[in-house]
């Protein structure tokens, strides 16, 4: 195949064939040039996320990409990438992993920095970056390649074309109105984004990597996609955002607050349309009324026809410094009107949330948002998000709900979530549980009515199951032979309790009786089972006598009479009558191993722990991989061998608040490893900044070649 470049520049001007194999080459040189600038500085970054839900908390795990974009190892990702992230693990491109701090995040664009931490980097690694390109140089059809991690894979790359370089997402149906998009169920993100539409493949995993142009520079920050579609915020967006998160952790800007509609299809000639207004907002306060067309901003003039000239304008109005003045030229009724706008903080949707654990209250901040959606006249007090079915919130009577707003405990007044957080620290943190009181006070507000409640803080002491009055026991198992089996069983189709397992280190064991055998009477009364009825008649008989005393057995073995003298034994403690434990820290139930569960397991005699009973999915033990049927042997290297040592460890655990327990289990006759990562405070957002920043000065200083 010939391809002619009549006038490729080239080639001078003379019409040169140009083989297909040439161009190639020629493309596969440009995307190998533009891949190698920027592939060394791609990151999969790994997010442990923690959660509130139902008065419990929630640790999962996600994946995202990223871009180093310093050689101080300054990484842009997506928002939705560290949502709810309370770890984060950066795996470079020679495969190190290393942790990363969060540096901030901006939800309404969807974007993210993280530091990484240098300091763990192997002796003279020196971090690759990619440098920014300019995004408005864009056009329709220019070739772009998406970087990323999909699925959590290896690093990969794809192909396309920029299919619309300001891309804005409406309702449909004909509406020009700019679609509300959610980051989170309550978080709305890309009011200020005209995204960039290519059809360079991204799926799960690429969130947060880097669109590049041939010339190996980050144009975009692929944000969503789908059915061969795909967006990224523009780079001019993205490189401003990410330099505000650096300098202050934050993305400051202005509440207006009112929404704007093109003019398209209202017959309006010019200006923008005022859509609504929120009420108590500084555009209601100026005298803005939903209806009103703007058509001068701070002087110069304004029309939007389109939906996509309108992020602009409210990005325009967001970036005025906080607390200054818009200067809004309005027609009302025909009429030309001034109004000066003064603005207050754009404050999150969201805000910050936490745990009281031993109470199973999950409570958060009462955001801008909330309180407007909740028509509250103020933001004082923590909301509670969710209780924890069986915990003090939820017995309490009445109990605690979810939507209720906590104004005071123990007649201390709430206003913040850090003031809940800090009254239940004061009450909690006692040497002895004993030391906690038994009663809280506790007053909410539930939809506009004062309500009080008594809430039991001190957890109930804990005792053991009583134990049974010693009864006799023969160690074996049975099933009951009813007629119509004995007749295939024996020449004389006798009826009785057919042995199924002598337990091993018993009497039973040393008396002749054999697996097999047929017990057809004790003491000369018969054991005939006529019916299901019957299936425990044999135990029963054996439980009216007393340990040690001996009885006669009758068997058919092997079709042969047998008879057989037995000395009875005292019941071995079965499962539901073992010493038990229950640990809220951990949510995890345990008790103390049985004669029956060696059996069944076959564990050796020098086999000790306890076996794990319940463990809640989302809970510390749980999310580390602590399974029911766990055999614990190990807490942090100290020997598990009863209930009493279990509990001697936890209490010593919830003492010294380690960052990390390890557990030692057997499962299936091997042991396991696992690793648990406790919370045991609740923190505030202010806390947890605190607490990075102690552990961040504290770190060693970066290895050389930096």
């Amino acid at each position: 195949m010939v391809v002619w470049a009549g006038c490729a520049a080239n080639q001078g001007g003379s019409g040169v064939p140009v083989t297909a194999d040439h161009l190639r080459d020629s493309m596969r040189k440009l995307t190998g040039a533009a891949r190698d600038k920027v592939f060394p500085a791609l990151v999969n970054i790994r997010v442990v996320t923690v959660s509130y839900s139902g008065g419990q908390e929630q640790k999962g795990g996600g994946t995202g990409s990223g871009t180093i974009l310093s050689a101080d190892g300054l990484v842009v990702t997506n928002a939705h990438v560290t949502n709810e992230g309370k770890k984060f693990f950066c795996t470079l491109a020679d495969k190190q992993e290393v942790s990363a701090t969060l540096v901030g995040d901006d939800p309404l664009t969807d974007l993210a920095v993280l530091r990484i931490n240098v300091a763990e980097l192997k002796p003279g690694t020196k971090l690759s970056f990619a440098s920014w390109g300019s995004s408005d140089e864009l056009q329709v059809g220019d070739n772009v390649l998406a970087m990323g991690s999909p699925y959590s894979l290896s690093r990969s790359v794809t192909l396309g074309i920029v299919s619309n370089t300001s891309r804005v997402f409406t309702s449909g149906f004909g509406t020009e109105d700019p679609d509300e998009m959610d980051l989170d169920y309550r978080q709305s993100t890309g009011t200020f984004t005209r995204w960039i539409q290519h059809d360079a493949l991204i799926n799960p995993g690429n969130s947060g990597g880097p669109l590049v142009n041939m010339a190996g520079e980050v144009v975009g920050v692929n944000t969503r996609g789908g059915s061969g579609m795909g967006f990224a915020s523009p780079a001019s967006l993205a490189r401003e955002v990410a330099a505000e998160l650096i300098k202050s952790g934050e993305v400051k800007r202005s509440l207006v607050g009112l929404s704007l509609k093109a003019i398209t299809k209202t017959g309006i000639k010019e200006g923008v349309l005022v859509n609504s207004v929120v009420k108590d907002s500084p555009a209601a306060k100026a005298g803005i009324k939903a209806g009103d067309v703007v058509v001068r901003v701070n002087g110069q003039a304004t029309t939007v026809r389109f939906a996509e000239e309108v992020p602009p304008v409210l990005k325009q109005l967001a970036s005025t410094p906080i607390g200054g003045t818009i200067k809004l030229g309005v027609v009302r009724d025909g009429k030309s009107m001034d109004f000066t706008v003064t603005t207050e903080k754009l404050l999150r949707e969201i805000g910050d949330e936490t745990l009281l654990r031993a109470w199973g209250v999950g409570i958060e901040e009462i955001t801008q948002t909330m309180a407007r959606a909740r028509q509250l006249t103020s933001r004082d007090g923590a909301m509670i998000s969710g209780t924890r079915s069986g915990s003090p919130a939820d017995l309490c009577e009445p109990k605690l709900q979810g939507g209720d707003i906590i104004r005071a405990i123990d007649g201390k007044p709430v206003k913040t979530i850090k003031d809940a957080v800090e009254i239940y620290k004061g009450i909690m943190d006692v040497p002895t549980p004993d030391k906690i009181p038994e009663f809280v006070l506790v007053e909410v507000d539930r939809r506009g009515q004062s309500t009080v409640t008594l809430l039991k803080p001190r957890p109930e002491k804990k005792e053991d199951p009583p134990q049974e009055l010693a009864k006799a026991w023969l160690g074996v198992m049975t099933q009951p032979v009813y007629r119509d089996l004995a007749k295939k069983l024996t020449s004389d189709g006798v009826a009785g309790y057919r042995v199924t397992r002598v337990y091993p280190g018993t009497v039973a064991s040393g008396s002749g009786l054999k697996a097999g055998d047929i017990i057809t009477s004790v003491n000369n009364e018969k054991m005939a089972p006529k019916g299901v009825q019957d299936a425990g008649q044999l135990q029963r008989k054996f439980r009216t006598m007393k340990p040690d005393d001996k009885i006669a057995l009758k068997v058919v073995r092997e079709g042969s009479p047998v008879e057989l003298s037995i000395t009875l034994e005292r019941t071995r403690t079965a499962p539901d009558e073992a010493k038990h434990d229950e640990n809220k820290d951990f949510e995890l139930n345990v008790r103390e191993v049985t004669f029956f569960d060696r059996d069944d397991e076959r564990w050796a005699d020098d086999v000790e722990g306890v076996i794990v009973t319940g463990a809640e999915r989302v809970g510390w033990a749980g999310l580390a991989g602590v399974y029911p049927g766990d055999l614990i042997q190990k807490i942090q290297d100290k020997e598990i061998k009863s209930i009493e040592d279990f509990r001697k460890v936890m209490a010593g655990l919830a003492k010294d608040q380690p960052e990390r327990v390890v557990f030692v289990v057997l499962r299936n006759n091997r042991s396991a490893y696992l690793f648990a990562e406790p919370d045991w405070k609740p923190k505030t957002k202010e806390d947890q900044a605190k607490e990075d920043q102690a552990k961040e000065a504290a770190k060693p200083a970066a290895p050389g070649g930096k």
